[in-house]
């Protein structure tokens, strides 16, 4: 199976401080990667730098085989890189359906269709609620949207963080079952960062941990052991 995203030793810093230090990865293709670790090691830091959020300092970071590592995120939204960050960023005073609509905005096909029934069928309480604001959405719901808002620019990757974050367990549920979806049906890419493991377990095929602004250990679901797993997740 080929790799989507490679990342070869990348480094980033905020101002004069190096939150990567020399990150190595890759992301298969049709398949979800997620990157766990305890807060405040890096792994948020990370997706903003794939991103283009945060300068990379150096390394190399591929998505296929192109250098994609100084490319502005608008660039990196046109190539198929769909982000959704940990607070979602859902636009309150607009409603569900014109959210959604905003997710246009990274498509290069001015022909493309708005694919608002596909959304439908992934989430049925979007369709519910499409003329309610998305401020008035819980914060499960507005995972939800912020998932669908990223599919409507129909991406090959999709960078997703925590998105478990804050939300009652039966949401996260329906959400890992989507993005299993997502992978299967559609053979979309995921790269997560998440902390429950139990979350994580249902919708991983690779794993990677870090500790201190590196990746410290790795493995596929079927390798992994969860004492293992646990010493890099405990505080």
């Amino acid at each position: 199976m080929e790799n989507i995203l490679t990342a070869t030793n990348l480094q980033a810093a905020y101002g004069q401080s190096t939150i990567l230090w020399g990150v190595d990865f890759q992301v298969k293709k049709g398949s979800a990667t997620t990157i766990m670790g305890r807060n405040g090691v890096g792994k948020s830091t990370l997706l903003k730098t794939i991103m283009g959020l945060v300068n990379v300092k150096a390394g190399s970071l591929k998505l296929y085989d192109e250098e994609i590592s100084k490319l502005p995120p608008y660039k990196k939204a046109w190539k198929g890189m769909g982000y959704i960050p940990q607070g979602r960023e859902i636009i309150p005073k607009l409603t569900v359906f014109e959210n959604l609509k905003l997710g246009m905005e990274a498509v290069t096909d001015k022909k493309a269709k708005f694919p608002e029934e596909e959304i439908y069928d992934l989430f049925p309480i979007l369709k519910d609620f499409k003329k309610r604001l998305g401020g008035n959405l819980s914060g499960g719901q507005q995972q939800q949207l912020a998932i669908g808002r990223i599919l409507v620019s129909n991406p090959k990757l999709i960078l997703l963080d925590e998105p478990t974050e804050g939300i009652q367990p039966s949401i996260a549920q329906d959400i890992a079952q989507v993005l299993k979806r997502l992978v299967k049906e559609k053979g979309i890419s995921i790269l997560l960062v998440e902390q429950k493991i139990d979350f994580a377990k249902q919708v991983t095929d690779y794993y990677y941990f870090m500790d201190r602004g590196k990746m410290v250990m790795e493995g596929s679901k079927e390798t992994m052991d969860h004492s293992t797993v646990s010493k890099y997740l405990s505080v």
